[in-house]
């Protein structure tokens, strides 16, 4: 061989290790960073999963206490418009509107309250009304009663009323059945018996057996025993009403369950209506790249063997059935677009009211009045 084809050779050999060598860097890299988005994915999907319990942490100071107002520091939250609780270790009150402002503080009506507050105390701002002690000045019989589910016993409230329409109440996540008081009072002036449930992994009912938080993927079956409890005990129809993940249960029930067919009426405020959405929806907010989100939702699929298309009501056939949806436009949960849609593609059977100003799940917050009416009348125009 000549003394150029030995260099040729030589150069050809050359560029073949290099070409290895980069392919071989090339892979490493590639598999690490899919080591790195797996964990990652695995983490998020973690979070998907987790099963919360929301406790109160009292940091927000009460600055001063008149004899119908109190001043609170200002917050995003103390400065939202409506009715609200604050709570502290020895009682609870309910809040009106704001009278005055500074740059520091909010004052508000004062409207009940159950133990004495003063300047100093440390509280905790909630969308929750009527909870702890303020529960009794609502002058209903609430009754402890338990529901047989699928894992074990439930506990749930019963409030008799004078009609064979039962309203089933199911709360959101991380939150309980006192979510659902805030609209005992209008549901119990139509002589409706009340049933707010609780479902599996809230605090006294059994927990999942995977210890995952499903999303209503499986709750609905404790919906559907709440459901059977009711028509066992003297109800003909019902009524359901679900806040944030307690309306994702009450469509999977719809779907799902043979006990649907006694639903008269649906109520829906601040719904879960597509999980995929949502967990997409709180990624962006939290800048979280969608990469990371969609391979969490992936491995919190094959972890829990849930199933986000079933968890997805823009895309499946819907019960002609009334429902009245209610919706915050300022909801940094769950996204107000997917309650747009959902009402738009069905405006035969949707009442929607879009409330302003709302987060989520505070359109009664925000509007008590009108929304205590809006529920009446659109009970009324579905015959309940």
């Amino acid at each position: 061989m000549s003394t150029s084809g030995v260099a040729l050779t030589m150069r050809k050999g050359l560029r073949y290790r290099v070409v290895r060598v980069v392919l071989s860097i090339l892979l490493v890299v590639v598999l690490l960073a899919g080591t790195v988005v797996g964990g990652i994915s695995v983490y998020f999907s973690s979070v998907i999963l987790q099963v919360i319990h929301y406790l109160p942490t009292y940091s927000l100071a009460v600055t001063a206490v008149g004899v119908d107002t109190v001043t609170l520091q200002r917050t995003a939250e103390t400065q939202a418009p409506g009715v609200f609780e604050i709570d502290w270790p020895s009682g609870q009150a309910i809040v009106g509107p704001m009278t005055t402002s500074d740059a520091s503080t909010v004052t508000r009506q004062l409207l009940q309250m159950t133990g004495p507050l003063s300047r100093g105390t440390l509280s905790y701002w909630t969308r929750r009304v009527y909870s702890g002690g303020l529960k009794e000045s609502l002058g209903l019989s609430i009754n402890e009663v338990q529901i047989k589910g699928q894992l074990g016993m439930m506990p749930a409230w019963f409030v008799p009323g004078k009609l064979a329409t039962w309203v089933i109440l199911v709360h959101g996540q991380g939150v309980t059945r006192e979510e659902s008081l805030r609209v005992f009072k209008p549901l119990a002036q139509l002589g409706l018996p009340l049933l707010a449930i609780s479902y599996r992994n809230d605090r006294g009912s059994p927990a999942s057996p995977d210890g995952f938080d499903h999303l209503g993927d499986t709750e609905w079956q404790d919906l559907e025993a709440a459901t059977q409890y009711g028509l066992v005990h003297g109800a003909q129809h019902l009524v359901l009403y679900g806040w944030s993940k307690g309306a994702t249960i009450v469509e999977a029930f719809l779907h799902r369950s043979a006990n649907a067919r006694s639903v008269q009426a649906v109520v829906l405020d601040a719904p879960i209506l597509d999980v995929r959405a949502t967990i997409a929806y709180q990624a962006q907010e939290r800048a979280v790249p969608e990469i990371i989100a969609r391979s969490a939702e992936v491995a919190a699929s094959i972890r829990s063997g849930m199933n986000f298309d079933n968890l997805d009501q823009l895309h499946q056939r819907q019960m002609r059935i009334p429902m009245l949806l209610f919706h915050g436009t300022n909801d940094t949960t769950t996204p107000i677009a997917v309650s747009d849609a959902f009402a738009q593609a069905h405006p035969d059977f949707v009442t929607y009211k879009r409330v302003p100003n709302a987060e989520h799940t505070e359109a009664w917050n925000a509007e008590p009045q009108e929304y205590d009416r809006e529920l009446a009348r659109f009970l009324r125009m579905a015959g309940v």
